[in-house]
């Protein structure tokens, strides 16, 4: 059954911080949410039909840096919730690094000890993921499950009606995210390109390139975007 709390922050979205159709919510409601759910941030990640391109609401600076060690690793709980459809629900991180021995002891660097992916979902298709977060281990209750499950019903329902991005009035042509969402640097068109150029320069199929971006930048320990900017560049060269 749905919390009073989260009841407010649904009504919260659906007045789009303003009550005017097609805004986005408030940032105060990511704030809520979490709290709702007793984690220390919750962000949504949504993939853009054009170009692979994710922008994010909510969450801050540890959430970014999950977002991005998921992609560069291509592993992790929202990696998992997107491929399989259904929550993926990780109370100790701590017992995870045998499933992703990448991502878990990572995520266990930046300080975070239980996670929890929720996936977005239009019927089977799965449009972006909820994750939530934080630094003290242990499970969600049926109570808070419950409430994540209808807060990704409702940010599903945000992204169908109010797309994060928007054309940007000073510069036509162009599109900007709308206010509350962001782009973090993991997803920058230089990772799609230089994919393309390492799938050039070494002859092997885009899914190897990318396989071989996210090796080289894990274990340089480097982003992936600064990665990509380098070879995109060609400051750097990238071995198969």
């Amino acid at each position: 059954m749905l919390t009073d709390q989260m009841a407010a922050v649904l009504a919260l979205l659906g007045a789009g911080g303003g009550g005017r159709p097609g805004t986005n919510p408030v940032p105060a409601a990511a704030q809520a949410a979490a709290a709702c759910l007793g984690v220390d941030e919750i962000c949504a990640a949504v993939a853009i039909a054009t170009g692979g391109t994710v922008h994010t609401w909510g969450g801050k600076k540890t959430s970014a840096a999950l977002e991005d060690a998921q992609f560069t690793l291509g592993e992790g709980p929202s990696v998992a919730a997107l491929s399989s459809g259904s929550a993926v629900l990780v109370p100790d991180l701590s017992d995870a690094v045998e499933r992703w021995p990448g991502f878990a002891p990572a995520a266990l660097d930046l300080g975070v000890g239980a996670v929890f992916a929720v996936p977005l979902q239009v019927g089977a298709i799965s449009v972006g993921v909820l994750l939530a977060h934080r630094g003290a281990p242990g499970p969600l209750s049926l109570g808070q499950l419950a409430d994540a499950l209808a807060l990704a019903d409702a940010v599903t329902v945000l992204v169908l009606h109010c797309a994060p991005l928007t054309r940007d009035p000073a510069d036509a042509g162009r599109t900007r995210p709308q206010p509350g969402w962001e782009q973090p640097p993991a997803y920058r068109a230089e990772v799609h390109q230089a994919t393309g150029v390492l799938s050039v320069q070494l002859n092997v199929p885009l899914s190897e390139a990318l396989l071989l971006l996210r090796a080289h930048a894990y274990s340089t320990g480097r982003p992936i975007s600064e990665v990509a900017a380098d070879v995109v560049a060609h400051r750097i060269h990238v071995k198969d």
